[in-house]
């Protein structure tokens, strides 16, 4: 395959524009993640879409050491942020 040069414009904030014809050949839509690969003086050898996790392609990575029930879960979470809340009201009242 002939090698081809494609540039792509850097704006202000750091954000590339990548070419249409190197998103299609890469299949990268918005949104997607790129991996820049680089070699020991620091150049760009590859360029790698990253995958998308879903949550559902993450669940039961972490395993608990305690079985919890979920609705005691979110009941106890909603009472530790009624405490913070509680708490900063309190420090607001009291300046």
């Amino acid at each position: 395959m002939a090698k081809q040069l494609l540039s792509g414009k850097l704006t202000s904030k750091g954000q590339l524009t990548i070419p249409v014809e190197l998103r299609t050949l890469l299949n990268i839509k918005e949104g997607d993640r790129l991996a820049f690969v680089l070699d020991e003086n620091e150049r760009i050898i590859e360029v790698q879409p990253k995958t998308k996790k879903s949550i559902r392609g993450v669940m039961g990575v972490l395993k608990s050491t305690i079985n919890v029930d979920a609705d005691e879960a979110i009941d106890l979470a909603r009472a530790e942020r009624a405490k913070e809340i509680l708490a900063r009201s309190k420090e607001s009242n009291d300046e």
